[in-house]
């Protein structure tokens, strides 16, 4: 019961793949379609493939988790789901062949990821991650996952920034973190053969990142990769309501609002290092997204997307059918085509933008 629910929360803070966890069994059972919290049946979507759709039927979406009331409290809860998303990590690095080391740059603890093939094309670089968690979980080797992801899918070396967290760490911890890393790797190579990238919280720093270097008019990445990113922490988009109960990401209210709480601490929430929605998006880099049509960040993904072309930048957008947060991972210890899809066009994207 207890493994089960701690796996269950990290999905919704770490945005995570947890096909194979186990789960409390007072949750309603999902076959074929999700059962949204006993109010509704959402038949699984047409035309998925059958790994997909085998991720749909093993859904499960959890119950409202209250915040923690203490620094002490989020500290033991951050790291109850850094033990468990630590060994996804590992084992995600294990199954695709990818060997690590934990590293220090810039004063900043970092794992430089090294997939067991490198593609030609990316050969003389690494590009540069900022790992997802809510702001508050997701470090250490849950960082892995992600990283693990993009290096073994695209073929390229890459260094994830294990960047201080909250509750100790709030804004703008993470973003000067990543920035110090940043200079550091541009020493050995080009900005505009590089690319930054992040999911979620991390798609948020990856954005927020890229505005910070722009106004420190310091060189910018040659191309960002924002999956399913936070783009807005004080208005709160219209996917944060409808997609309630559909995504195991879980209801924003308890600790998903704990944790941006946490991560804003005094600042204003508008800012565009913390909502890069609200930044000027003139001369950013080419920006690939990625969504799903039950992912409760799709608002604020497609959001993020429509300010980039309003600003003239060459931004796409991906949005899978039937996929909640951060599935386009969900291929790190199976095979599943969506996935592999999405590897692809990420592969293309900087195929074509990176010099």
């Amino acid at each position: 019961m207890r493994k089960g629910l701690i796996l269950i929360s990290l999905v919704f803070a770490l945005a995570i793949i947890a096909s194979s966890a186990g789960f409390p069994q007072e949750l309603p059972p999902l076959l074929p379609g999700v059962t949204t919290l006993g109010e509704r049946t959402v038949p699984a979507p047409a035309g998925l493939s059958p790994q997909m759709l085998e991720v749909v039927k093993e859904r499960q979406i959890p119950p409202i988790i209250p915040a923690p009331e203490t620094t002490e409290g989020w500290i033991k809860l951050q790291n109850l789901f850094d033990e468990a998303g630590d060994e996804l990590g590992r084992q995600s690095a294990k199954h695709n062949g990818v060997t690590y080391e934990v590293r220090e740059t810039a004063g900043v603890r970092t794992y430089l990821v090294t997939p067991k093939k490198i593609n030609k094309r990316f050969a003389d670089r690494v590009f540069v991650h900022t790992h997802g968690g809510a702001w508050v979980f997701g470090g250490g080797d849950s960082a892995l996952r992600e990283a693990v992801w993009v290096a073994s899918g695209l073929g390229v070396k890459v260094i994830s920034v294990d960047y201080r967290r909250p509750p100790l760490h709030p804004f703008p911890a993470a973003v000067e973190d990543t920035v110090a890393v940043w200079r550091e790797v541009m020493k050995d190579q080009d900005a505009l053969q590089t690319a930054l990238f992040g999911t979620s919280a991390g798609g948020n720093i990856a954005l927020a990142t890229t505005l910070k270097l722009k106004e420190l008019g310091e060189s910018l990445p040659g191309a960002v990769f924002a999956g399913t990113p936070a783009t807005d922490l004080e208005n709160i988009s219209d996917t944060w309501h409808t997609m309630v109960g559909l995504d195991p990401l879980g209801p924003r209210k308890g600790m998903v609002a704990g944790c941006f709480d946490l991560y804003i601490g005094d600042a204003d929430p508008s800012t565009p290092l913390l909502s890069p929605v609200n930044g000027d998006l003139q001369g950013f880099p080419p920006t690939i997204l990625i969504s799903g049509t039950r992912d409760l960040l799709l608002s604020d993904t497609v959001r993020m997307h429509r300010a980039l072309r309003k600003a003239g930048v060459d931004a796409n957008l991906h949005v899978y059918d039937g996929q909640t947060h951060a599935d386009y991972m969900q291929n790190l210890v199976r095979e599943v085509p969506e996935c592999e899809d999405a590897q692809r066009e990420l592969l293309e994207f900087f195929d074509k933008h990176l010099e």
